[in-house]
C-alpha cells in the first residue's frame, strides 16, 4: 500500500476512534484570512529579523530590502487551527478535517511556515508543550502522501521561484497532529501556519508551473518511528533501516533493523511506470525534483536520500555442455553395415545480470545551534535547538524517470545517547514532465554531476553543472528551543523499602520518585524482576527510560536525555516504550500498562549500583532504585 493511502486510511480510523472537537473558536491571531476575502492582505515579504530566513529569500533570488515574493500577486495568509484543549501530559495522535483553515479559492501555494502558540498567541517553551508533529493531507491527494509536515524544529517550506502547488477550493484538508504536553496542567494551544498564496488567474498570468509533493519515509505508517541505541552501528552512528540500530522498536516489537539485521539498503519509493498516475498527475512521464527538506529528532545526524535507477544488462558469455540434440554419422563400414557415432551438438548460452545504479542526491543535515552563540552551528545533538537544511532550485534539481527508486535512510548518533521514537522523513517537490516527456524544470544528471558538499552551495546554481547536497537552513535559532540545563543537585542515596514493583500515578513513580526522597531509594535484589505499572495509562502515557546518575536538575530542551549511566559510571540503556492504551496503528502507545525489567547479572546489573530513570514524555518525572545482594 502506498504511504499516502496508508496514512489517510490510518487518519480516518483515528478520526472515528477519537472524534473531533477542537475547531470553531476565534484564532489567537488578528486575521481569520480566507483567500480572496482578506481586507488587507499582507505581501509575501520578509517579515522577520532572522538572518537565516532572509538568506533563504536571497537563495531564491528575491530582491532586497523587502524581499517580496511575487509582488502584487501573492498574499500571505495566516491560519490558526484550534483551540486545541490539551489534557495534562497529553501525547496523543489525533486527526480532524480542516474546514475553514485553508484557502477557499483555486490557486497556488508557494510557501508554508508552521508554528504552535498558546491562547495568547505566544510560542511556549519546547520543554513545556510542542508540536511533536503535524501532517497535512488532502483529499484528493496532491502527490503520493501528505503534502506538508512539521515537527518541533518547524522547518519552513519555501517553493522555488516560479513554481507552486495547485490547490482547489473544493479540496478537503486533513490534519494529523500530535501536540505533546510535558507538564501536569491543562493547556490551550493553536497550530498556526502561514501560507503564501497566489490566486490561479494571477499565477497563470505569471506562468507559474505546478509542482507536487513526494513523501519519503523510512517507515511508512501512521506513526513512523524507530529506535536507535548506543553501541549499535559503527563509529558512533547507525543508519536505519539499512543497519540494525536497536534491540526492539518503539512498540516493543522485533522487526528489520530493530532486534533483527537491517535490510542492507533502505526504504524504497518506486516511481510510477510511464503513463500511470501519481496523485494529481494523471499521466506520469518523469519529472524533476526541484526541492527537498528533511525531518529528524534529537540525535539525528542526517537524512540520506539516494536515487536508484534500474540499469541495463551485464552480459557474460559462456559455453554450456547441455545436449541440444544428437546426430549420427557413419564413421566406417563393416560387412556392409555402417558403424555410426553419436555427436553432441553444443549450444552457447549467456549469463545476464541486471544491475542498478545508486547515487546520493540529498544529505539532510541539521544545524545544532551552539548554546553560547546560537548563531553558529556546532552545538550538542541532545536537544530540539536545531534547524534542518533544505535544498531547491536554482541550486538543486534532479531529474527522475518512471520506475526510478527514491531510497530513504536516517542516520543517528549512537555514541553519546540512545534515542527512542525517532523519525526519518523527507518531503520533495516534483515538477512533472510534459505528456511527451519534456522536463518543465532544469536539473542535472546526478550520476554524472560533480558534488558541492559545502553547507551553503558555494559553487552556485545547478545550471553550472554541480549538485549541491547539503543546502541551507530555512530559519535560525528559535528562542523557545533555547532553554538549556544540565544535571545539578545531589541524590541522597538513603536506603528505602525492598521492592519488586513500582506504580506510576499522578506523574510520580512509587516507590522511588526523586521528587520525594523522604522514603529513600528503594532496594531491588539482584536477580529480581522489577515490574512497572502505569495506573493512569488509559489517558496518560509514561515511559521508564535510563538517564545518567544523578538525573537531578531542572527540565529543559536538553535535559534529561537518554544517556543512562549508574552511580558507578557504567553506561546502560533500557526503555519501556510508552505504557498506555491509545489509538492503535497511528498512536505511540505499546497498548500495555506494565513492563518488567530483569535486574540480573545477564543485563549487567551489579550490587551497590544506583540506577536512575525518567519519563521521556514528562521529563520532570525522575526515579531511581538500588541493586542489592
Amino acid at each position: 500500500m502506498a504511504a499516502g493511502t496508508l496514512l489517510v486510511g490510518m487518519a480516518l480510523i483515528a478520526a472515528v476512534l477519537l472524534g473531533s472537537g477542537s475547531a470553531g473558536a476565534k484564532p489567537p491571531q488578528p486575521e481569520t484570512n480566507f483567500a480572496g476575502q482578506v481586507a488587507a492582505p499582507r505581501p509575501c515579504a520578509l517579515d522577520t529579523k532572522d538572518k537565516d530566513e532572509a538568506r533563504f529569500y536571497q537563495f531564491e533570488g528575491w530582491q532586497p530590502p523587502n524581499y517580496e515574493r511575487y509582488p502584487g500577486a501573492c498574499e500571505r495568509l495566516r491560519f490558526a487551527y484550534g483551540p486545541i484543549t490539551i489534557k495534562p501530559g497529553q501525547n496523543d495522535v489525533l486527526v480532524e478535517p480542516v474546514t475553514i483553515e485553508k484557502p477557499d479559492m483555486d490557486g497556488y501555494v508557494t510557501r508554508f511556515k508552521p508554528n504552535l502558540v498558546d491562547q495568547n498567541g505566544n510560542t511556549p517553551p519546547v520543554e513545556e508543550v510542542h508540536l511533536h508533529h503535524g501532517t497535512w493531507l488532502s483529499e484528493p491527494s496532491y502527490g503520493n502522501g501528505p503534502f506538508f509536515a512539521a515537527g518541533e524544529e518547524k522547518t519552513i517550506a519555501p517553493f522555488p521561484r516560479g513554481y507552486g502547488m495547485p490547490v482547489k477550493a473544493s479540496d478537503t484538508w486533513l490534519l494529523l497532529y500530535m501536540v505533546h504536553s510535558a507538564v501536569s496542567q491543562p493547556l490551550v494551544t493553536y497550530i498556526t501556519y502561514d501560507i503564501d498564496f497566489v490566486p490561479k488567474a494571477k499565477g497563470d498570468a505569471l506562468g507559474m508551473k505546478p509542482v507536487y509533493p513526494i513523501w519519503l519515509d523510512v517507515r511508512p505508517s501512521g506513526y513512523p518511528v524507530f529506535n536507535v541505541e548506543r553501541g549499535f552501528g559503527a563509529q558512533g552512528r547507525c543508519t536505519w533501516p539499512e543497519q540494525e540500530c536497536a534491540k526492539q522498536d518503539p512498540y516493543g516489537n522485533t522487526i528489520v533493523g530493530q532486534g533483527k539485521a537491517g535490510n542492507g539498503t533502505g526504504e524504497d519509493l518506486v516511481m510510477p511506470k510511464k503513463g500511470d498516475p501519481l496523485g494529481a498527475i494523471k499521466n506520469f512521464t518523469g519529472g524533476t525534483l526541484i526541492g527537498i527538506g528533511g525531518h529528524l529528532h534529537p540525535g539525528g545526524i542526517q537524512n540520506d536520500i539516494d536515487l536508484n535507477r534500474p540499469g541495463g544488462e551485464d552480459v557474460k558469455a559462456k559455453q554450456s555442455y547441455h545436449v541440444r540434440s544428437k546426430r549420427a554419422t557413419c564413421v566406417k563400414r563393416q560387412h556392409g553395415h555402417c558403424v555410426k557415432k553419436q555427436h553432441k551438438l553444443l549450444t552457447k548460452y549467456r549469463t545476464v545480470t541486471k544491475h542498478e545504479d545508486t547515487t546520493r542526491i540529498y544529505t539532510g543535515r541539521p544545524a545544532y545551534w551552539d548554546w553560547k552563540d546560537p548563531t553558529k552551528d556546532g552545538g550538542p545533538r541532545n536537544s530540539w535547538d536545531f534547524s534542518m537544511r533544505v535544498l531547491g532550485l536554482p541550486y538543486w534539481g534532479v531529474h527522475v524517470n518512471p520506475g526510478d527508486k527514491l531510497r530513504s535512510n536516517a542516520t543517528y548518533d549512537t555514541n553519546d545517547l540512545s534515542s527512542y521514537e525517532d523519525m526519518g522523513i523527507s518531503v520533495a517537490l516534483l515538477a512533472p514532465d510534459t505528456p511527451d516527456g519534456k522536463p518543465t524544470a532544469p536539473g542535472v544528471d546526478p550520476f554524472q554531476a560533480p558534488r558541492d558538499n559545502s553547507s551553503d552551495c558555494k559553487s552556485g546554481p545547478a545550471i553550472n553543472g554541480k549538485l549541491c547536497t547539503f543546502g541551507l537552513v530555512t530559519h535560525g535559532h528559535y528562542l523557545e528551543n533555547g532553554n538549556h540545563t544540565t544535571a545539578s543537585g545531589k541524590l541522597t542515596v538513603k536506603p528505602g523499602p525492598q521492592t519488586s514493583s513500582v506504580g506510576i500515578a499522578d506523574f510520580q513513580y512509587f516507590p522511588g520518585d526523586l521528587g520525594n526522597q523522604t522514603t529513600g531509594v528503594p532496594q531491588v535484589k539482584l536477580g529480581t524482576d522489577l515490574r512497572f505499572f502505569n495506573a493512569e495509562g488509559s489517558s496518560i502515557y509514561h515511559t521508564i527510560t535510563t538517564c545518567a546518575y544523578p538525573c537531578m536538575g531542572a527540565t529543559s530542551a536538553s535535559f534529561p536525555v537518554p544517556d543512562g549511566a549508574s552511580n558507578q559510571g557504567r553506561k546502560y540503556d533500557f526503555d519501556s516504550s510508552e505504557l498506555g492504551i491509545g489509538a492503535p496503528a497511528v498512536g505511540a502507545t505499546s497498548q500495555k500498562l506494565d513492563w518488567t525489567l530483569p535486574v540480573n547479572q545477564k543485563n549487567g546489573f551489579q550490587p551497590g549500583e544506583v540506577v536512575t530513570y525518567y519519563c521521556r514524555i514528562h521529563p520532570f518525572m525522575r526515579g531511581a532504585f538500588e541493586v542489592t545482594k
